[in-house]
Order: structure tokens, then C-alpha cells, then sequence
């Protein structure tokens, strides 16, 4: 009996430690840390890769005067950097990208002069405004601003034989749109859409033989869905 008070007054003043005493010291630390807030507010540089699809249209050439459609599919890719800020859930952000492809079509003429047309879409540039809405990890959002391209404008004539070659920076406009997950509070996988537009040029030039060249309003407009990794800073 005198045993069972002693050791109940130990108990009582700390210098034995009960079984829910134990307890809480065998307890793994951290197994009540929270979960750290990922924020989108900074610096992000990246890469893209995925499809591509144009739409090209001559309304006139002047050696064979007909209309030439050069629609082409193939792929793009390329790379990025930009800013993010976040207030809340909004976030406002910039970006440019610069991307080369694949886009390339050749339209085999109907008239007896037996030319080829050619347009090649080498290379897109963008510098867009994004307007975001997050969630934790999500990030959904929407872009627009200013797209260049370069395009290649050629055509030959096996008979002749005879050819030309015109090629421009083309400027034109981007809207889009596009979603991101970060999988860690540096690294982001996503996806994005784009609507690209040329713009529509006139070409003059000549010939390897002399001939004039005239082309009449060559419309260039490019869709494309990529991949996208980022990481942020």
C-alpha cells in the first residue's frame, strides 16, 4: 500500500511519466505539419512541344492566275519565359515564347505551265498578356497580344525550268488559352492552346528567268496545342 502512494505521487510530480506521457514522446515529429502554400507570384522559364496546323491562302498568283491553298499540319516547339504576380486568387502575368515548325505545303498547279507553290512557316515568336485564375496547385488562364512569324514564299517550274523564292517577318496577333499544375512548388506541367494570325501580305519579286512575280493576298493563320514544363523561381 505504501509502495502504490509513493508511486502514484511520482506520477503526479513528473518524475515518472504515464503510458499517454510516453506516448507523446514516441510521436514522429512532423506528423502534424501542414501542407506548404504554393504561390504563383515570380519568375518561370520552360519549354513546349506538341502540334501545329495552318491555314494559307493565295487569292492570286499572277504566273498562272489561280488561287493556291498551301494548308499544312506538322509540329512545334520551342521555348519560354515570363513573370507571374499573384493577388489572391487572380494572377497577372507576361510571357514571351519563341517556337520553330514543321508547317509546310506544296499545291501543285492546275494550268499547263506546270509550276509549284510553296509556303513554309519556319519559325513563330509571341509576347502576350495572361490574365489567371488559381486554385492551390491549378492554374487556369487566358492570352493575347503580339505574334511574328517568318514565312517562306516559293515556287517552281520543272519544265521551265525557272523558280522563285520570297520569304518576310510577318506580324500579326495571339490569343489563347491554357491550363498549368504544379507537381511541387517549383515545377509545373501543362498544357496551352493558341490561335496565331499572319496577317495578310503582297509579294513582288521576279523569277530566276526574269519573270515578275506578283502574289496577292497570301494569308497565313496557325492553331496549335502544346506540352508545357516550367520551372518556377
Amino acid at each position: 500500500m505504501k509502495l502504490r502512494f509513493i508511486a502514484l505521487i511520482a506520477i503526479a510530480s513528473g518524475l515518472v511519466p504515464s503510458s499517454s506521457m510516453a506516448d507523446g514522446y514516441t510521436r514522429p515529429p512532423g506528423a502534424y505539419a501542414a501542407v506548404p502554400f504554393i504561390g504563383w507570384t515570380g519568375f518561370y522559364v520552360g519549354g513546349q512541344l506538341g502540334g501545329a496546323w495552318s491555314a494559307v491562302d493565295w487569292a492570286n498568283v499572277n504566273l498562272t492566275g489561280e488561287r493556291v491553298n498551301n494548308d499544312a499540319s506538322g509540329f512545334i516547339g520551342g521555348g519560354q519565359v515570363g513573370y507571374n504576380k499573384q493577388f489572391g486568387n487572380l494572377v497577372l502575368g507576361a510571357e514571351a515564347t519563341l517556337s520553330g515548325t514543321t508547317l509546310s505545303d506544296d499545291f501543285r498547279s492546275t494550268k499547263p505551265a506546270a509550276w509549284t507553290y510553296s509556303t513554309d512557316t519556319s519559325t513563330i515568336a509571341t509576347v502576350t498578356g495572361r490574365l489567371g485564375f488559381a486554385v492551390d496547385q491549378w492554374l487556369v488562364y487566358a492570352k493575347a497580344g503580339w505574334a511574328g512569324g517568318h514565312v517562306d514564299v516559293s515556287g517552281h517550274n520543272a519544265v521551265g525550268p525557272d523558280s522563285f523564292s520570297l520569304s518576310d517577318w510577318r506580324n500579326g496577333w495571339t490569343i489563347g488559352t491554357g491550363l498549368e499544375y504544379k507537381v511541387s512548388r517549383n515545377i509545373g506541367l501543362g498544357v496551352e492552346y493558341s490561335f496565331i494570325d499572319l496577317g495578310s501580305m503582297h509579294y513582288h519579286g521576279a523569277t530566276a528567268l526574269g519573270v515578275p512575280v506578283n502574289i496577292v493576298d497570301q494569308d497565313v493563320q496557325v492553331q496549335s496545342v502544346m506540352g508545357r514544363l516550367n520551372f518556377h523561381f
